[in-house]
């Protein structure tokens, strides 16, 4: 039921879409998005020679990038970004009013600022960017169309607000964090400011709250969710051995879910 190869009743890919997590976890994030010669990637924390070798792993061009999108700037999702966008001449879709002068080492490509809550059409693709809860300055996410499928990606957050909801029941496919188990988040190493931290509203997401939210997402009226990636797994307080004993205790949503290891690339579709 789980294959990562799976294919849904209702739920046509179109030809030429593809999309793929290049790694996800506590260390570095990127997804790729392609639709016939446009493609896009959100984040990378990976250098830009492993970004782009990994990209070329899982069957994409990194030719077809035409825009680079920035949820944060903490360096698990920014490290790599700047090299990047001046490899692949792409310019980076970043919040208006997030300073990233001393984060540069040199300079992007090209910056090309946005607000959350405005709908953008670019290219191929319609999308709107919505604000999260994290300790980084400006830390937004995505929601967007691109070859007739509906993506959100929810991560980095410490809560969930209507906004995230809405814009995931209305999503085909939708990339959700569950970073941490709450037991040994709470049991474990690290010390209590760090625990604070990543439990805190400024935080990130719990299994049992991704759980939570997944629920009420998929029982909203009209909710479209057929596809559902768990992503961003901490090293040291989730497993997936874990998680899918959350997901056993606490998900009523029944739809087609997909665990992505730390760290590891997934090929989507």
């Amino acid at each position: 039921m789980y294959d990562l190869a799976f294919r849904k009743r209702g739920f046509m890919i179109k030809d030429g879409l593809k999309y793929a997590v290049i790694g996800s976890g506590s260390s570095a994030n990127a997804y790729i998005f392609e639709y016939n010669d446009f493609s896009i990637i959100i984040d990378n924390g990976f250098s830009c020679k492993k970004c782009m070798d990994r990209a070329l792993s899982l069957g994409f061009d990194t030719s077809k990038v035409k825009y680079i999108f920035l949820t944060h700037n903490h360096s698990d999702h920014f490290k790599g970004i700047e090299v990047l966008s001046r490899k692949l001449k792409a310019p980076v879709v970043v919040h208006e009013k997030l300073n990233l002068n001393r984060k540069l080492k040199g300079h992007l490509y090209k910056r090309l600022n946005i607000l959350p809550g405005q709908i953008y059409e670019e290219d191929n693709i319609k999308f709107q960017a919505f604000e999260t809860s994290h300790d980084a300055d400006f830390s937004i996410s995505y929601h967007f169309e691109l070859g007739g499928v509906v993506f959100t990606i929810i991560s980095d957050t410490g809560i969930v607000s209507h906004e995230m909801l809405n814009l995931a029941s209305r999503s085909d496919v939708l990339f959700l964090e569950a970073n941490y188990n709450e037991e040994m988040l709470f049991n474990g190493p690290y010390e209590p400011w760090l625990k604070d931290r990543i439990s805190s509203e400024l935080g990130h997401l719990s299994n049992r709250a991704a759980m939570q939210f997944l629920n009420e997402a998929g029982d909203k009226e009209g909710s479209r969710i057929k596809e559902v990636y768990f992503c961003h797994l901490s090293s040291t307080n989730n497993t997936e051995e874990v998680l899918k004993r959350d997901i056993n205790d606490y998900l009523i949503w029944n739809g087609q879910w997909v665990i992505c290891p730390k760290g590891e690339p997934v090929a989507c579709n």
